[in-house]
């Protein structure tokens, strides 16, 4: 059954982000198709998948990253709120979850399930595609996974989310190698370790940590220089 699941998600992996075809990450309009041709129900399929569990961890994902109560987190590319519910029980209630997207549905769907789930410290927030609309200084931990593939002028944009972080704040990027692999999207969609640790420290980030528990990503935690 677990076998049968696991086809399952490749395939509609598959079926979502079959039209890329460059290596580095698709442009704006390219996005906004992708999530166009989609249903909002057919993403949360692929995003809570319960074989998710097995291969993404996010209980450990989430231990590692040190969350203290009363934290400011910005998730970024939240989509159904997968790892932002999990922020949410971190930081308490004198903390704050953003979960930032650029797909209103999907917040929308976040908004419903933090109300029925009692998650009153989440903040569905409405992004653009090149700003994740947050104050400067405002942020101790800014979390990207499985996003970072998506983001267009990353320079750019990775300059804005130093300003965001307070300053000793931190940015963790959860991203699939660049290896084939059972789970993710296909191969040319995605972004190297390498290329990610090269982007992430020609913008002012200095590599913090790294963990090599999960099967097909990496996992990388950078601070400011």
């Amino acid at each position: 059954m677990i076998g049968a699941r696991k086809v399952m998600v490749a395939a509609l992996f598959a079926l979502l982000l079959a039209p890329w075809s460059t290596v580095d990450a698709p442009g704006a309009s390219d996005v906004s198709s992708f999530y166009s041709r989609n249903s909002t129900e057919t993403l949360i399929r692929v995003y809570e998948d319960p074989a998710r569990q097995e291969w993404q961890k996010p209980q450990e994902v989430v231990d590692r990253l040190s969350i203290q109560p009363g934290d400011v987190v910005a998730d970024i590319g939240a989509g159904s709120g997968y790892f932002s519910t999990l922020f949410a029980k971190k930081v308490g209630n004198g903390g704050t979850v953003f979960a930032v997207d650029t797909d209103r549905d999907m917040l929308d769907y976040i908004r419903q399930r933090a109300k029925k789930e009692s998650l009153d410290t989440i903040r569905p927030l409405l992004a653009k595609t090149d700003d994740p609309l947050l104050a400067k200084d405002s942020t101790d931990l800014i979390f990207i996974c499985n996003t970072y593939m998506f983001i267009t002028g990353r320079e750019r944009y990775l300059s804005r989310l130093k300003d965001i972080l307070k300053s000793d704040g931190r940015l963790a990027i959860v991203s699939y190698n660049l290896v084939d692999s059972p789970e993710g999207p296909p191969i040319h969609t995605r972004v190297s370790r390498e290329k990610t640790i090269r982007e992430v420290t020609g913008t002012g980030f200095v590599l913090d940590a790294e963990y090599y528990f999960l099967p097909y990503q990496h996992f990388l935690v950078f601070k400011k220089r």
